[in-house]
């Protein structure tokens, strides 16, 4: 489940990480706080449709997981949780992934909706398929990788297409 358009009018979305299970809020929000001064109350936790019109815009939203959902909760963030992190999607979902001992999935960056960066437990991470029709529905299951993920020795690895070795 992906944020809407809509909900996230005047948000500058640059962080949508999913996590396999969902994450605990109070543990989060302590991590955010100690790592990156992020107050608690910056960390809102539940549906963006669930926030009243008049709430002070958070810095991040922690989304819990439909019942059906293949993956949990979705950390979602601003310009403002950029810049209090420093760091890049990829490298917070790292952090979190370590901290939490879950994985993680980001947008790789290509144009592909199946296609996705998967970060291990351990921090290792690489590209991966989805398969794309659970997804419509949410539910982000991975098909395969597309390169050895140290933390994944299960998952099977199919190469790249051609198109998609130089990334």
């Amino acid at each position: 489940m992906a944020l809407d358009e809509k909900s996230c009018q005047g948000w500058g979305l640059r962080y949508e990480i999913h996590f396999e299970r969902e994450l605990p809020a109070e543990a989060l929000r302590r991590f955010l706080h100690q790592e990156y001064g992020i107050a608690p109350d910056s960390l809102y936790v539940g549906r963006i449709r669930d926030r009243a019109v008049d709430d002070a815009r958070p810095a991040a939203m922690l989304t819990p997981p439909d019942e059906d959902e293949g993956f949990g909760s979705i950390l979602s963030g601003d310009t403002e949780l950029a810049d209090a992190t420093g760091l890049t999607e990829r490298d917070l979902a790292v952090a979190l992934a370590r901290t939490f001992a879950v994985r993680a999935l980001v947008d790789d960056g290509s144009l592909f909706p199946g296609h996705w960066l998967l970060v291990s437990a351990d921090g290792s991470s690489g590209r991966v398929t989805i398969d794309e029709d659970a997804a419509t529905d949410g539910d982000l299951r991975i098909v395969h990788a597309w390169e050895p993920i140290s933390g994944e020795p299960q998952l099977a690895v199919v190469p790249p297409p051609d198109w998609a070795r130089d990334w």
